[in-house]
């Protein structure tokens, strides 16, 4: 399968070989995904706004449908039966009284008789936009004295239509919202306020959330497909990080409040909330 997406590590590979495995019935493990190869893949849009599964996988749906189209004359020459006899399922063409064929089979006789290769191409042009849905919630510690902030738990709760592979999505959200409660805790871009000179420019400097920072995030996930593809799949990879700085942030006001404090940039560091308490404080009448 040439796909014209490109993976950057959610598992493409997995995920579009059990798309096409359940539209041809045929071993995951027959399925070997090509990317990235301009001779071979015409078209693509790369990765990027969610667009994978839902226009990749839904050009492979509709590759497949082709597939299993180009397949039905050969197979009714094979089974001997009328071309509009023939279905296919599971993994086989049939006709009523005449037998079966599978997929590999039929494939070697129209090569045979024709010389061309059994192939297809789908393409997902102009496809509606998906809307997945969600919502996060964050329980934050902070420490009045330092500023420190504990993140105790997170809950999260998704939409993101048909799940192809649960365990490739559940991994996806769990990135996102470590880099969502990263931008929101501690990363920042920093320069020398003199000459301009980045100073965070190497990962000694520039902080990044480790698996001490985290909780074991909390997931639940709805499935509500969406008419936007065959496949019925909405974008997944965005939805940790969009929702996590802001969840983290209301958090640590909701826990400042009582102190005064009504606004902190991101990062929330430990000296920004200190800063904030301290100021709140001075500002309080009789302080």
């Amino acid at each position: 399968m040439a796909v014209g997406t490109q993976s950057n590590g959610q598992g493409h590979e997995t995920s579009f070989a059990q798309v096409l495995s359940r539209q041809l019935g045929l071993p995951t493990e027959q399925f070997n995904l090509v990317q990235g190869d301009t001779a071979r893949v015409p078209t693509g849009g790369g990765h990027g706004g969610a667009r994978s599964l839902h226009m990749g996988g839904g050009a492979l749906v509709l590759a497949a449908r082709a597939l299993i189209e180009a397949g039905k004359p050969a197979a009714a020459q094979l089974l001997q039966a009328p071309l509009e006899a023939v279905i296919f399922h599971d993994g086989r063409f049939r006709a009523p009284g005449a037998g079966e064929a599978d997929l590999a089979t039929v494939a070697r006789h129209a090569m045979e008789t024709t010389g061309e290769p059994l192939s297809s191409h789908g393409a997902h042009r102009n496809a509606p936009l998906t809307f997945p849905n969600g919502a996060q919630v964050a329980e934050v510690e902070v420490d009045p004295d330092t500023g420190a902030v504990t993140l105790l738990r997170y809950v999260a709760v998704d939409d993101y239509g048909t799940l192809i592979n649960p365990l490739l999505t559940e991994a996806q959200v769990h990135g996102g919202l470590a880099q969502g409660i990263g931008q929101a805790l501690m990363e920042q871009v920093r320069y020398d306020p003199a000459g301009g000179q980045l100073l965070s420019a190497t990962f000694m400097d520039y902080a990044l959330p480790r698996a001490a920072d985290l909780p074991d995030f909390e997931l639940a996930m709805v499935e509500l497909p969406t008419q936007a593809n065959p496949l019925g799949v909405k974008g997944a990879g965005q939805a940790g990080c969009i929702g996590a700085p802001q969840t983290v942030i209301h958090a640590i006001l909701d826990a400042l409040r009582p102190l005064g404090v009504a606004h902190i940039d991101m990062p929330a560091t430990p000296d920004r909330i200190w800063h904030a308490i301290r100021n709140a404080r001075a500002a309080q009448p009789g302080s």
